[in-house]
């Protein structure tokens, strides 16, 4: 076996044949040795991008923009950039609650995870169902009226909620906080995925007007049809868990 191991700068590069090359920073052995126990494993980026794969299929930052445009057509440009803001800091609070209160309240209830894995799998069903059915949101959006009191009203109701920490999003953290190995590890892993979609539901809405004009109403139905269809598949797949979970059904 060979075995190389280069000091250049702050980094070591150390490589082993048939490995995967690994950046180490030397100024951080904590870095060093959580590196060295298997975080950056195939196992755990497995996860993460599954977690977060599912984070951003149940919040759709794509099929929002018509809905958002449409709410806040009467804004102009600075007004409807603070409404995004104070709305995806409004959902990052609800979002927050849930992460690190959700197991807890699990617990206090006395609700098996296998229970809220089928409970979870039949809402999202019913997302996929409404997202692959459903007509284009530009046909139904409601009209706000322009007056500045209302902004706030409009950024925590119905942009923050449920459009953004809707009962979806709120069933994935519930499910993932109750089912994973541990407490902590599961928080480990939700918050990172968590604050990656609140970012990208953030950039998208900042550039809704350029998507749409991109994309064009049809083109975000039809993206929106794609990922119910996935959502759908992943649902199937947690009843089956919960099933599973509860003994009900055997592998």
């Amino acid at each position: 076996m060979i075995h190389l191991m280069v000091t250049i700068g702050v980094l070591d590069w150390n490589y082993e044949a048939g490995s995967r090359i690994r950046f180490v920073p030397k100024c951080c052995g904590f870095l060093r040795h959580f590196i060295s126990t298997g975080y950056t494993g195939s196992k755990m980026n497995h996860g993460f991008l599954q977690i977060l794969f599912t984070v951003l299929l149940v919040m759709d930052p794509i099929g929002i923009i018509p809905y958002f445009l449409g709410l806040t057509s009467s804004y102009d440009r600075k007004t409807r950039n603070r409404i995004i803001l104070k709305a995806i800091l409004f959902a990052t609070l609800v979002l927050g609650v849930f992460l690190f209160c959700g197991k807890f309240i699990l617990d206090f209830f006395g609700i098996r995870p296998g229970a809220f894995y089928i409970s979870g799998g039949g809402l999202f069903f019913m997302i996929a169902f409404e997202m692959i059915y459903s007509k284009p949101k530009t046909n139904r959006v409601p009209s706000v009226g322009n007056e500045d009191t209302q902004s706030n009203f409009v950024a925590l109701f119905p942009l923050a909620i449920p459009m953004i920490a809707g009962p979806g999003l709120l069933t994935v953290i519930m499910t993932y906080v109750s089912g994973g190995d541990s407490w902590l590890s599961s928080v480990l892993t939700l918050l990172p995925a968590l604050l990656i979609g609140l970012l990208c539901m953030f950039m998208v809405l900042r550039a809704s007007v350029l998507i749409l004009r991109v994309l064009g109403t049809m083109g975000i139905f039809v993206m929106e049809k794609i990922m119910g269809l996935i959502l759908a598949g992943f649902a199937v797949q947690l009843i089956y868990n919960g099933l599973l979970s509860l003994g009900i059904v055997r592998p």
